[in-house]
């Protein structure tokens, strides 16, 4: 921004009038500023209806996919197990027996008299203690020095190779020591070889071979797999989970049974009752937020209302995309449920806290009835054919219109931030283009400023010069 701090002596008033036409120029800047600030907010309101367009768009989204419908749910209460079910399982009755509990090997060695005292031959050759497991592919191998060979050594070194097993020294009284390997994994896939390389002495103290079960090491806890019974069907495992015995359930036993016990597994109505008030929720969320972006408030006549009013007030894109949805709940669907109404759904006439009309509501009971008398025919109003009928059908597609960013294909959405954004560029060339002008205006102001203060100086100083001779010849 151009200035004249100081024009001379014969510049009284130039540098104030400079300044003045210097305002008045830049007042051509405000019209695009104040374009600028209302296509931004414009563009910043969208953002805020996309959101919510989108919050509403992956709630109808879970309406419209069955497994949303087929989730199941275990109502039974079980104590020698637990059941966790996916929309995979079936709905039904099953008799399970827990035979027996996966447990891991634990091995110890004997009574050793020091848990720091060498074990080994102290030679200085290399010695490896290898532990194999069926279900492991490669042997855990551990290098040992000299000075790794005592209890409390060995145990050290088998925790830091982080293979499938742990070890450590347990303590029975002063002088009684134990090397206790446990393994990681349960089932009898995780039963552990210890086979001692390069020092025969090492061997004889913790070796051991769980195949034929001789060797210096004493079975603590044998290894055994998980053995449930489903309906007379023996199931066998490696593991207390386990999720590949009925489709969609995962069993995680915890004790031997008693007794027989019943698993039920019913249909997950409460899930779906979720699926729908969350649906519910996120409509009238994007009812709120068209609400706050085109709201209208009156003002007295010549007040500024521009604050006041919603940046997207008597926007058709948004008209067009409230009346479109509310248009899709009308709709009369095929089945037994035609309506929302007869869900317990319906749209509020009065007015909400926020302003908002039209909102939906919904009858928790009579909602909660209707998917225990007939889930399927609730299922049948949101997802219809799952291709042209069904409400979560139809509004899932409609939504996915309006929301698409793709090329050639770009909803109601892109396109008003595209054009917006065009107009901002342009406005941002403009305001350059303005700013540029007005720079040249004031620094032709400024030279033609200067030239007249150089010659009002001159006159100046031509003025004192006579008036001092005349005063001099008067005298």
């Amino acid at each position: 921004m151009a200035t004249i701090s100081n024009l001379g002596i014969g510049s009284a008033g130039l540098g104030e009038l400079y300044d003045q036409l210097e305002t008045a120029e830049r007042t051509k800047l405000t019209t695009i500023t104040t374009q600028q600030s209302t296509y931004n907010a414009q563009l910043s309101a969208y953002g805020k209806l996309q959101s919510a367009m989108t919050s509403l768009q992956t709630a109808t989204a879970t309406l419209g996919k069955t497994a949303t419908w087929n989730s199941t749910a275990v109502s039974s209460t079980n104590t020698a197990f637990s059941a966790t079910t996916t929309s995979d399982a079936s709905v039904g009755s099953f008799t399970v027996n827990v035979s027996q509990v996966a447990k891991a090997q634990v091995l110890t060695t004997g009574s050793i008299a020091s848990n720091t005292e060498k074990l080994g031959d102290i030679t200085g050759a290399k010695r490896t203690i290898s532990i194999s497991q069926p279900g492991t592919e490669k042997p855990l191998e551990v290098d040992l020095t000299d000075a790794d060979t005592s209890l409390s050594g060995i145990a050290s070194a088998i925790n830091k190779a982080n293979g499938n097993v742990s070890a450590s020294v347990v303590k029975a009284k002063d002088s009684d020591y134990r090397l206790m390997l446990t393994s990681k994994a349960t089932g009898t896939e995780g039963q552990m070889t210890i086979k001692v390389t390069g020092d025969d002495t090492l061997q004889e103290a913790i070796g051991y071979n769980s195949a034929a079960g001789t060797g210096a090491l004493t079975v603590q806890t044998k290894a055994q797999n998980a053995i449930l019974v489903v309906n007379d069907i023996t199931i066998e495992r490696q593991s207390n989970t386990i999720s590949d015995a009925l489709p969609g359930v995962t069993f995680t036993i915890k004790a031997e049974s008693k007794a027989d016990e019943t698993l039920d597994i019913t249909r997950a109505t409460d899930g779906n009752q979720k699926a729908i008030t969350d649906w519910v929720t996120a409509y009238n969320s994007l009812q709120s937020t068209i609400n706050s972006v085109t709201k209208y408030v009156a003002v007295d006549k010549g007040e500024d209302q521009s604050n006041s009013n919603g940046a997207l007030v008597g926007d058709g894109n948004v008209r067009g995309i409230q009346s479109q949805l509310r248009g899709l709940l009308t709709d009369v669907q095929t089945g037994s449920v035609q309506i929302m109404a007869q869900l317990g759904i319906t749209q509020d006439p009065q007015k909400g806290s926020d302003g908002t009309m039209g909102n939906l509501k919904i009858d928790a009971d009579k909602l909660k009835k209707a998917l225990a008398d007939n889930p399927d025919a609730v299922q049948q109003y949101f997802i219809g054919d799952g291709k042209t009928t069904g409400l979560a059908t139809k509004m899932s597609s409609t939504l996915d219109s309006m929301l698409s960013t793709s090329a050639g294909k770009a909803g109601v959405i892109q396109n008003a931030k595209d054009g917006i954004n065009k107009t901002l560029k342009s406005l941002s060339e403009r305001y350059d283009a303005m700013e540029a002008s007005i720079e040249a205006t004031m620094a032709r102001y400024k030279a033609q400023f200067t030239s007249l203060d150089v010659l009002m100086t001159k006159m100046t100083n031509t003025t004192n010069y006579l008036t001092q001779q005349f005063s001099s010849s008067s005298s």
